[in-house]
């Protein structure tokens, strides 16, 4: 399709430079007048099929369209090889698709959010720019920003659509406001957030015990690290479970995760409220009490019995860290990368150490564990209401989305993402579209070249993570690694974090793959930014949450977590959630 519309507008282009051919040898001595006429004539026409043109060409312009800008690159950003902020790949790339880019400004990051509000108000702002949340709501409301709705059915093209369908369209649904849409968002892989369990794999095999599948079974580990001498030193100096008690819903070993394996959901470290829908009604993931109780009733066992440390309500990432790479615990929950830096301490403590991953055990039965997954994007792609042409906003991404996740080679791969003294790479794309994918992608490429040797598929990216990962098990395999952990080599300690990712059969993504394919995660149900009532209670009810599962841990009833949902729902909790079903069915 993207072909034929190629053709189409090759085809135009030559007709339009036919008729000015045949037009201008036409005139035969006619009158000034007429001469004028024609030439007026000669100049709609060829308006016409510029135009025509234009309206086929879904990534650019044949009649130049210019568009204002702004820029802002963090301080230790540094061009590479030649390039210059107004001759790189990516500004030579929008020239030659008929983009004039026009910087108004160029400021350090710190100071973009405010550069450009600035510009706002004073009225001369750029034309495309990238906007948060909220701020996408109020520019919508105050016409700062144009209603893409139509340019987006009419020019977006299918490797956009795939883009954005990711998520299965819950980003997309978020940058509509009142029925409209008015941005494009960046989308991230929420895949890569989403928690799962790590396990000192060597301590299972020192103790005969298998991945633990079943909560039952996670609690029989714990229990089994906690007093069976899992690394062999002889001393009672391990325990089974590392949970952030202080932090709470964290990304290091939040408590949270530990319920999702019931399908509860009671937090999130993203500053909002985990909603998810159940039965067709949206709830707070952690308004489940028969899920969150069974729970709560698990994990006040592991406590009394050793399995979890007796200071968990007081530790944190720093804490939980040193536990890790010292060797004391053994099982700890988070997302795909959590064990890049445990690993590299641990193997220093033991060179056998080895993390690998799973999916949060069910805990409700099969199937009953769910990883929550927010899917509100960060940021959001806009272009000003001010603007002549916008879908012009629309065209740069699909641009984007060409070269930064369609590559046609390696070298179009290297020239836009970017090569270290070649080329400065992404961060000039006017619409950052990154593949959101890339991780899952990379691990499918890099774990399969580990197990073939064959790198001929591998980007410079993967092959750099390949030859660290590959260095790595050569030296396992030759029985080098103490040689290579006592002289510190950052390669093999390099090998060995990506190792937990990207090339363990068991790593990080392995099991991002699992729960991806499986469906085994809960999507937030609400995905747009706070209303008022939420902004305003969030923090007192997720720290009544937090406070109340803590205490529980440590020994108060189980059944008082009835009480507290009751003192949820009347401190706001029951407004939110009515806030979050309106929006829900109405954007269904």
């Amino acid at each position: 399709m993207k072909k034929e519309r190629l053709k189409s507008a090759a085809g135009i282009a030559l007709a339009a430079a036919m008729l000015i051919t045949v037009t201008a040898c036409s005139g035969n001595g006619s009158s000034n007048n007429n001469t004028g006429n024609a030439a007026a004539s000669n100049n709609a026409t060829n308006q016409a099929v510029s135009n025509a043109a234009d309206d086929d060409n879904l990534y650019g312009y044949t009649t130049p369209v210019k568009l204002n800008v702004g820029f802002a690159f963090a301080s230790d950003f540094k061009m590479q090889g030649q390039e210059t902020e107004s001759q790189n790949t990516w500004m030579d790339l929008y020239k030659e698709n008929g983009y004039n880019i026009t910087p108004m400004y160029s400021v350090d990051a710190s100071q973009g959010e405010t550069k450009l509000s600035t510009a706002i108000a004073s009225g001369s702002y750029p034309d495309v720019f990238t906007v948060s949340a909220s701020e996408l709501v109020k520019y919508a409301q105050t016409n700062v920003i144009a209603d893409i709705s139509e340019v987006y059915e009419k020019y977006a093209t299918p490797e956009l659509n795939e883009y954005l369908n990711v998520d299965e369209g819950a980003s997309l649904a978020s940058a509509k406001v009142d029925g409209k849409l008015y941005a494009i968002p960046k989308m991230s892989s929420g895949f890569d957030g989403v928690m799962m369990m790590f396990v000192r794999q060597d301590w299972l095999d020192n103790l005969g015990l298998k991945m633990p599948a079943t909560m039952d079974e996670l609690v029989e580990v714990a229990s089994a690290f906690t007093k069976n001498d899992p690394d062999g030193n002889g001393k009672a100096d391990t325990y089974g479970l590392a949970l952030n008690g202080k932090e709470g819903f964290a990304m290091l070993s939040g408590l949270q995760a530990f319920f999702e394996g019931y399908g509860a959901a009671p937090g999130h470290w993203n500053g909002k409220f985990s909603l998810i829908e159940k039965d067709g009604k949206v709830v707070w993931g952690g308004a489940l009490p028969d899920e969150m109780k069974k729970g709560l009733t698990a994990l006040q066992a592991m406590y009394n019995e050793g399995s979890l440390a007796k200071n968990f309500g007081t530790m944190d990432l720093t804490a939980i860290n040193k536990d890790l790479g010292s060797g004391k615990a053994g099982i700890f929950f988070a997302p795909m990368w959590g064990a890049m830096t445990s690993i590299m301490d641990a193997i220093k403590s033991d060179p056998n150490a080895h993390f690998t991953s799973a999916r949060i055990p069910d805990g409700n039965g099969e199937g009953s564990s769910k990883a929550y997954m927010p899917t509100l994007p960060e940021s959001y792609f806009v272009i000003s209401s001010k603007a002549k042409n916008p879908e012009a906003l629309i065209k740069l991404i699909n641009l984007s989305v060409q070269k930064l996740i369609h590559p046609s080679n390696e070298d179009e791969f290297n020239k836009y993402y970017g090569q270290t003294d070649v080329y400065s790479g992404w961060k000039f794309s006017l619409t950052q579209t990154l593949n959101p994918l890339k991780n899952l992608e990379n691990y499918y490429k890099e774990s399969q070249a580990l197990q073939t040797g064959d790198t001929s598929e591998l980007n410079v990216e993967q092959k750099g993570d390949y030859d660290k990962m590959k260095y790595y098990l050569d030296a396992v395999e030759a029985g080098t690694a103490k040689d290579m952990i006592a002289a510190n080599d950052s390669t093999f300690l390099s090998g060995a974090s990506l190792y937990t990712v990207f090339g363990d059969p068991q790593g990080g993504e392995a099991t991002v793959d699992l729960i991806k394919t499986s469906g085994a995660y809960n999507l937030s149900a609400y995905n747009y930014i706070p209303t008022e009532t939420m902004s305003a209670k969030y923090s007192t009810l997720d720290k009544m949450a937090l406070e109340t599962i803590v205490k529980i841990i440590y020994g108060d009833s189980v059944d008082s977590y009835d009480k507290f949902l009751q003192s949820w729902k009347a401190l706001g909790g029951e407004t939110v959630t009515k806030e979050a079903q309106e929006w829900y069915d109405s954007n269904k």
